[in-house]
């Protein structure tokens, strides 16, 4: 493992810390059919726009 892919994956860890507990508090809020309704909507989302970007974008 390099370098820079153990930065990077030190700053996923991070993110998953940051975004985790908004995450929970909106599952224990909203009702768990909500969240798990939100969360593949968006898990969609970024995998669209990971493939467009794979076609699409940068060399």
């Amino acid at each position: 493992m390099q370098e820079n892919d153990l930065l990077r994956l030190v700053a996923l860890i991070m993110v998953l810390f940051l975004i985790a507990p908004g995450f929970l508090y909106y599952t224990r809020r909203s009702g768990k059919s909500a969240a798990f309704r939100n969360l593949a909507i968006w898990i969609i989302i970024g995998l669209i726009a990971a493939i467009g970007f794979s076609l699409f974008g940068g060399a």
